[in-house]
């Protein structure tokens, strides 16, 4: 039997009691040990350090009914310019506020008014399209010999129509996401 070799880039420590907080630290900030200790030493270093990334918390997957409650006080031009903002996003200052905790939290875009009504315009075009789709597909099964019927032009052209569609739910998600300035 062959021996392994060892690894040159592997550093034992013994951290003693340190071991515990430093595990929890590292959980609590999703990031393996040795990443926290490499970055760590980069800083020590003072080269190349990188940001840990930013802890993203599991919500529950079943609907739960929000009952907790915390109070937040603003200036009045704070919740004035908070209930422009909102307004302009199609939110009451209360949902702004809840969607951006919950995509901070989650790191998931959270729609409002808008963005659900883009949506929904868009899913209409999406379906009047397969059925477009459909239809072409059933003269195609039924008489080969109507192919020639279809110029590749309605089939680019509803093609073009798919990738619009896939580029504006793109762009409706992104927004969201962006909109709470999230990496």
């Amino acid at each position: 039997m062959g021996q392994r070799a060892k690894r040159t880039t592997t550093v034992t420590v013994d951290l003693g009691e340190l071991k515990g907080p430093w595990q929890a630290w590292c959980q609590v900030h999703g990031i393996t040990p040795s990443h926290a200790f490499r970055n760590a030493l980069r800083q020590a270093m003072d080269q190349r350090a990188t940001k840990a990334p930013v802890p993203r918390s599991r919500i529950s997957p079943k609907r739960e009914r929000a009952t907790a409650r915390i109070e937040l006080n603003l200036t009045t031009s704070e919740l004035a310019a908070l209930k422009k903002m909102a307004g302009h996003e199609g939110y009451v200052p209360t949902k702004w506020l809840v969607a951006m905790v919950r995509t901070k939290l989650t790191g998931q875009p959270q729609v409002g008014q808008p963005e659900l009504e883009t949506l929904a315009r868009s899913n209409q075009q999406l379906l009047a399209l397969g059925r477009n789709l459909n239809q072409i597909a059933k003269v195609l099964n039924t008489a080969p010999q109507n192919r020639a019927a279809f110029r590749v032009e309605v089939i680019t052209e509803l093609s073009r129509v798919i990738q619009a569609h896939t580029k504006k739910v793109s762009d409706v998600l992104r927004g969201t996401v962006e909109r709470w300035h999230l990496q």
